[in-house]
């Protein structure tokens, strides 16, 4: 009896381990998987956003971001430099909760970015980033 019930407390563990870890498993994602762009269009004008797909995550306001876009029609800025962004700021230093640009353009535009990730206390290398309207 004693075998059975040391067996099952030693069963119980290991299951509770395992579900534990499961929880943390999306703060252990690569950095370059937890951010995003996303587009949002408004007589004419598209703004640009790139941030975190959960809390956990920052964009590196320190490095020199920079989208290239493209669209079948037109568009006033085809490249985007860390001037043209706007930086929010996360409180800590270098880094922002996200940055965002506003474009004119006529047609759905596609973004192939540039940039860093930051973690509480560590950054990637810079990674490439793509979305589409």
């Amino acid at each position: 009896m004693k075998k059975g019930l040391a067996l099952f407390a030693l069963g119980c563990a290991v299951a509770a381990t395992f579900a534990a870890s499961e929880l943390r498993a999306g703060e252990n994602d690569p950095l370059e998987k937890r951010l995003a762009v996303s587009f949002v269009r408004a007589a004419g004008k598209v703004t640009i956003t790139i941030k975190p797909t959960d809390g956990h995550a920052y964009v590196n306001a320190e490095f020199p971001a920079k989208c290239d876009l493209k669209t079948d029609g037109k568009i006033d800025k085809p490249a985007l430099a860390k001037a043209d962004f706007k930086y929010e700021d996360a409180g800590k230093p270098g880094k922002a909760k996200s940055i965002s640009a506003v474009v004119t353009a006529d047609k759905k535009i596609k973004a192939t970015c540039k940039v860093v990730a930051c973690s509480d206390n560590a950054c990637s290398s810079p990674f490439t980033l793509e979305g589409a309207e």
